[in-house]
């Protein structure tokens, strides 16, 4: 284990949550938000963000596995006789916005400077080539899937070329939370049945494209996930997009967390934020998740605590 993910553990090895406005910044992501207020507790401060900042400048550049696929065809090529750039990737499908779940609108209104912090913690990792970002439930119906929303969101918000990506194949949901429907799902591009395009929807109004699953869990998705057209995706998402943020579903599930690390390691995920609720992140929990992801070259850029997600049932 590195000694930056030592030091990470030795940080967030707090039990007891702060409440908002106590010198913590709260960030959530939970499904479940009361109608007055969002009870939230996070782990990413104003310190953090800046130490991230300065150690996301002094990194070299990341290669994903597709960059040496894509070789003969650098980004500074793409260009037409005039000097001006080639039309950048085209989704297949365009809307004018998605259908934003309840629960996020929510959480962006009372959350939203909490979201930004991350958010802009996530743009500074983007800006130095570290642009792929998976966002990771501890157990299931921790909130991952509504974090990756509302940070993806508050990202395209600020102006930069964003996609958000469903990566949970053992339960795929952005689809149908977003009321968006492509042309085909990414499982179908990875079997190569399709092109990635078609798994792409832009929603004009929200600047922000999804690459989408289909709605149903994908079976055996593991040989797609190591094959060679993920990587193929990484490598596009790293040229088309300033950022791409994606849901990679539940780690201590014993059917996601081996398609997760597959994932993981064969797209070249940059960083990994952790969601953890609605109980407190046990710090072996977290030591476990960083020993997995250090294997793979993944940082774990912080912990966030969501104290409003629904508790899984006995």
């Amino acid at each position: 284990m590195s000694t930056t993910n030592q030091a990470f553990i030795k940080a967030y090895r707090q039990d007891n949550a702060q409440p908002d406005g106590a010198g913590g910044v709260p960030v959530i992501g939970g499904e479940h938000v009361p109608a007055a207020h969002a009870a939230v507790a996070g782990a990413v401060s104003a310190g953090e963000v800046a130490r991230s900042q300065d150690r996301a400048r002094a990194l070299p550049e990341r290669r994903p596995l597709s960059s040496y696929i894509l070789q003969a065809q650098p980004a500074r090529e793409l260009r037409i006789d005039d000097g001006a750039e080639s039309p950048p990737f085209q989704p297949g499908t365009t809307v004018a916005s998605f259908q934003w779940p309840a629960v996020c609108r929510t959480l962006i209104q009372q959350c939203g400077p909490q979201l930004d912090q991350v958010t802009r913690l996530l743009l500074a990792r983007a800006g130095v080539g570290n642009s792929l970002i998976g966002v990771i439930g501890l157990f299931g119906g921790s909130g991952a899937t509504t974090t990756a929303l509302c940070l993806a969101s508050r990202a395209a918000a600020r102006g930069p070329r964003v996609i958000v990506g469903d990566s949970n194949f053992c339960n795929p949901q952005l689809a149908k939370l977003l009321d968006a429907v492509p042309t085909a799902g990414w499982e179908e591009v990875l079997k190569h049945a399709a092109p990635l395009a078609d798994a792409v929807v832009h929603a004009t109004d929200d600047n922000l494209d999804l690459l989408a699953l289909g709605v149903r869990p994908v079976k055996d998705p593991q040989p797609m996930v190591g094959g060679l057209q993920a990587a193929v995706t990484a490598g596009v998402l790293r040229h088309s997009y300033d950022l791409a943020i994606l849901d990679l579903g539940a780690f201590f599930d014993p059917t996601s967390q081996t398609v997760l690390m597959e994932l993981v390691s064969n797209m070249g995920v940059d960083a990994a934020v952790a969601i953890a609720g609605p109980r407190p992140a046990d710090p072996r929990d977290l030591a476990t998740i960083v020993e997995y992801l250090d294997r793979t070259g993944c940082e774990l850029l912080g912990i966030i605590e969501n104290r409003v997600a629904k508790p899984q049932a006995a």
